[in-house]
């Protein structure tokens, strides 16, 4: 068969599973976050801001109906919109490409155009997407069958997890950089590994790097590596005239960088750097007026620690010249980067909740699918998500995860360099460097994110790391293979490690699943008796929560998301026959204490607060789910059986993974959604009146 036959052949079929993962049985995407409206707006597409945060929407309403395609072509080549954002990105290529496309099929169908579907737009991410792989793949392969067939499902397991793939069904930048920087990445590898550099390639290779550049702010400093790396073809090429293409190239990589970082509006860089220094630096300080003080910031901006741009800034406004010169000149990015090198520990701290919030693919707010398929609020697509989960298997272990993997693609890459000064194997030192250079990328992606915004929105911001990390991994693979078929490393050595990395793997899950605390017969429900884990105890009571769920029930018919008038607040503390209590003894009822436990509100049921000053801010990685769980509006009130508040689950060591979602009394930012712990052990929330909700009861008992 013949390269270019294999190489079609290969694509079509990365092509079509890309297809069918994201269409059957029904397709699926990503809502709404608020972000759509940049790009949606300037195009003439009116959002369904119902479905937003919820639901995946894919059909879009142009402003107008277009009755024949001259108009339609017009006002999608240049819509007389003013952008009321100012946003510019490169996404609006692929957009207006998609708007032509899908335009044209429902003028032919129909002799009118009305929405614009966005699948379309998801086939030609996938095009750009498929041809990449297959290029990657073509690039890395080796002549062991063998080796080849494991290296393609590595490649199928990460890149088309669900995680990735959902983006392209999406008004979100990141599809861009996702199909960017893989066809980028790939044509890069066949570049430096071919004799042979056409200027047709040469000229997709810059042109897709800026087209990565553009996608999103967060890329633009990458423009500045990537042209570094392009200056090795100027001395790989040999005709005079691609080495002028070359120097064209480097010098449209650096403009590009330039005109997009110049392009940033002022509505978005404020709230950014607003989030870097109050919602990153001063996030959980213990001394704000000294971290202050280090940037040279009056101590008065204290009182907007732990603050986000959308909470009550008490009086100060974050747009005017005052506050400019006062606080976000002295907290741009470079001032910022420079106070984390001189505070190593606060930059490890920040490394670790990073590298936490990387392991998620996926925004875990966000529905992937529509309200016409199912109803349920933010509810998550499985199929093919394999990768995502094994990333989430190292939860609370991810700055080790991370680590490691950097330390051994670098020894990997060194001994490859090693290998090559000794003309002991046969690499390019370009393709040493394409590694270098990914490392660079990945380890600077690692910490930008946090420099840039702060810890808002973190685990989205931390896509282009999990994508420069994923690809490390990849490659790592892929060497290692190849070192071990030409006897360079010592197989044996390779199976050792890859066996103490299983043993390791399977520790970590068996030690966070099996139970470790005392366990307590006490009770009993639907006649069978009820075994609870003694979470903490004193010297006359014990904290007990149920070590199974005990049943399925509605947090509130009503879908009030207020604990203390909650539906299953009253059957849980009921003692008739169709109460929680029933079945349990006298004596047994007489040892469940009742104290005060503070509760947190909706910020629709603050005027009842007794204390707080601001929303409970959702994360939903365990161990920081509780964030600013002591200033957000809280009440008091005595509770005999009750469920965990987010603050008691996260801080108790027991079995969160209970196999399916279940109810803890904290409400969600809006008034008819409950935070709920799903089966993966992660916090999300759902509507209050869900009925397949798990339900897992908390008391304190006397101890005999």
């Amino acid at each position: 068969m013949k390269k270019h036959h294999y190489f079609l052949i290969l694509a079509f079929s990365f092509f079509a599973l890309g297809v069918l993962l994201l269409s059957v049985p029904n397709p699926v995407g990503l809502a709404d976050n608020t972000d759509f409206i940049r790009v949606s707006q300037p195009v003439g597409l009116v959002l369904d801001n119902d479905s937003r945060f919820f639901y995946f929407q894919r059909m879009y309403e142009y402003i107008e109906p277009f009755y024949n395609l001259k108009d339609f072509f017009e006002f999608v080549l240049f819509p007389d919109i003013k952008s009321i954002s100012g946003f510019q990105t490169t996404q609006f290529i692929f957009i207006k490409v998609a708007q032509l496309a899908n335009g044209l099929v429902s003028y032919l169908i129909n002799r009118v155009i009305y929405y614009f579907d966005i699948t379309t737009l998801s086939i030609i991410f996938l095009i750009i997407h498929s041809i990449a792989i297959a290029l990657l793949f073509v690039n890395i392969k080796t002549k062991n069958k063998l080796a080849n067939m494991i290296i393609l499902l590595v490649i199928v397991l990460i890149f088309y997890d669900m995680g990735y793939l959902l983006y392209y069904n999406s008004l979100f930048g990141e599809a861009v950089i996702l199909s960017t920087f893989l066809l980028w990445f790939s044509i890069l590898q066949y570049l430096i590994q071919s004799d042979k550099k056409s200027y047709t390639i040469l000229i997709i290779y810059f042109i897709t790097g800026a087209v990565f550049i553009g996608a999103k702010v967060a890329n633009i400093p990458l423009g500045i590596l990537m042209a570094l790396l392009s200056t090795y073809f100027i001395f790989d090429v040999k005709e005079n005239v691609k080495k002028i293409v070359v120097i064209i190239g480097i010098c449209f990589t650096l403009l590009t960088s330039f005109y997009f970082y110049k392009a940033i509006p002022k509505w978005m860089s404020k709230p950014n750097t607003f989030h870097s220094l109050f919602f990153g630096i001063l996030k959980d300080s213990d001394n704000l007026e000294k971290e202050l003080q280090k940037l040279g910031i009056d101590s008065k901006y204290a009182i907007l620690a732990n603050t986000t741009v959308y909470d009550d800034l008490m009086g100060f406004d974050i747009y005017n010249e005052r506050f400019q010169d006062e606080v976000l000149n002295k907290a741009n990015p470079l001032n910022v980067t420079f106070y984390y090198l001189k505070n190593p520990k606060k930059m490890f701290k920040k490394l670790n909740i990073s590298a936490e919030s990387s392991l998620i693919i996926r925004p875990p707010y966000l529905g992937n699918y529509e309200f016409e398929t199912d109803i349920e609020i933010v509810k998550f697509v499985k199929r093919n998500s394999i990768w995502e989960w094994i990333r989430k298997q190292f939860t609370g272990y991810a700055f080790a995860l991370l680590s490691s993997i950097f330390v051994f693609y670098s020894l990997i890459v060194s001994y490859q360099f090693y290998l090559l000064r000794k003309q002991k194997y046969i690499i390019s030192l370009g393709l040493i460097l394409s590694k270098l250079v990914l490392l660079v990328f990945a380890a600077s992606q690692w910490i930008f994110p946090v420099i840039g915004n702060g810890e808002a929105d973190l685990i989205k911001h931390m896509f282009l790391f999990n994508l420069l990390f994923d690809t490390m991994i990849l490659i790592l693979i892929a060497d290692l293979i190849k070192l071990v078929q030409h006897n360079l490393i010592n197989k044996r050595m390779v199976i050792s490690i890859i066996g103490v990395w299983i043993f390791t793997v399977s520790t970590i899950f068996i030690y966070k699943v099996v139970p470790k605390n005392e366990h307590i017969l006490f009770g009993q429900y639907n006649g069978q008796q009820l075994t609870w884990e003694i979470i903490n105890k004193t010297n006359e009571n014990y904290f007990l929560v149920a070590k199974d769920i005990v049943d399925a029930r509605a947090f509130s018919s009503e879908n009030n998301s207020y604990w203390i008038e909650s539906d299953i607040r009253q059957w849980l503390n009921d003692d008739s026959v169709n109460g929680f209590l029933y079945e349990f003894s006298d004596s047994e009822k007489a040892r469940i204490c009742t104290l005060e436990k503070t509760t947190l509100l909706s910020p629709a049921m603050k005027e009842i607060k007794q204390s707080g000053s601001q929303p409970h801010h959702w994360f939903c990685i365990p161990g920081y789910a509780t964030q600013n769980y002591y200033t957000a509006y809280q009440i008091s009130n005595p509770e005999k059986v009750f469920l965990l508040s987010i603050e008691e689950w996260d801080k108790y060591n027991f079995s969160k993974r209970k196999g399916v979602p279940y109810w803890l009394r904290t409400p969600y930012t809006m008034n008819s959604a409950v935070r709920v712990v799903g089966e993966d052990g992660y916090v999300y929330h759902k509507k209050a009146n869900m009925t397949n909700i798990g339900v897992l009861p908390a008391i304190i008992i006397q101890i005999e």
